[in-house]
């Protein structure tokens, strides 16, 4: 158990430093070409480390296979939207949105993988869905200065609800496919179904996938490295902790995210939209406790 919970943590340092990364890369080569070749880097760096350490005790059956489907669907979408989000719109903001996708994943391993949850890991629940909306709502708000007062709602906003659903998802599918991949192997496999599925639409949209410029290059390899790190860490922790732990501890790379952007990128939201993104981070240690 123990060991589960410092893999959750170790995931949630990674992917703080990732969504940093992330960022930058986003803006500086694009969305689509900084995911593809992120991706591509984290899938080069762990493969190796999965042929060698794994252990793959199952077949691959038609379950198994469905799983991964699912999971490469579940990984495009909170990928797509995650790049999309922290190109055009604010840390402090998208970060304690996406971060309810701990509830999600939560939900997901007590309804369909009949895990158990005590009453105070529903009331933490319950406090990340409070200040998710609070956030999502009042936020609304605050975007329309940085978009030139526009009255909708800002797409960057609904695309990091997007990622909170991808990575809800994503998660219990890790765990599920491990036993026919290997807990390291699953990330990898993920990956290029979710390369595989992504490329044909790409194509279609004549979406550009070339090589970032070099001057983009640190920030994509450090994208990769890290959002890699998080997830191996998390696919080895599931092994060793319940998912409904596991994943409100990983996400609490969202405070220390948003804590970078208040530190160090000045990005000082309003009062309410701070209390709501603190609600959802309580409750994720609540839920954690």
């Amino acid at each position: 158990m123990l060991a589960g919970v410092l893999l959750g943590l170790g995931a949630s340092v990674s992917w703080a430093l990732a969504n940093v990364a992330v960022a930058r890369s986003a803006k500086q080569a694009g969305v689509f070409s900084a995911l593809l070749w992120s991706q591509l880097v984290g899938v080069a760096l762990l493969a190796e480390f999965a042929l060698y350490y794994d252990y793959r005790p199952s077949p691959m059956t038609a379950t198994i296979v469905a799983w991964t489907v699912g999971a490469g669907f579940a990984s495009l979408l909170a990928y797509v939207c995650l790049f999309y989000a922290f190109q055009h719109g604010r840390l402090s903001i998208a970060v304690p949105i996406m971060s309810s996708w701990a509830v999600i994943s939560a939900g997901i391993s007590v309804a369909v993988l009949g895990e158990r949850v005590r009453a105070g890991q529903l009331v933490g629940a319950a406090l990340v869905v409070l200040g998710v909306l609070l956030v999502s709502h009042h936020a609304r708000g605050a975007a329309k200065e940085d978009e030139g007062g526009r009255s909708d709602r800002p797409r960057w906003l609904l695309a990091s609800v997007g990622a909170a659903i991808g990575f809800g998802v994503l998660i219990p599918a890790i765990g599920q496919i491990a036993s026919a991949t290997g807990r390291l192997g699953s990330v990898c496999v993920v990956y290029v179904t979710e390369i595989a599925l992504g490329l044909p639409l790409a194509l279609m949209f004549r979406v550009r996938l070339g090589p970032p410029p070099a001057s983009a290059w640190p920030a994509v390899f450090l994208a990769g490295l890290f959002e890699t790190a998080g997830f191996a860490c998390i696919a080895l922790a599931v092994g060793r902790a319940p998912l409904a732990l596991v994943s409100p501890l990983s996400s609490l790379a969202s405070a220390l995210t948003v804590l970078y952007a208040w530190l160090v990128l000045g990005d000082r939201p309003p009062l309410i939209v701070a209390m709501g993104a603190a609600l959802a981070c309580a409750g994720i240690v609540i839920v954690a406790i």
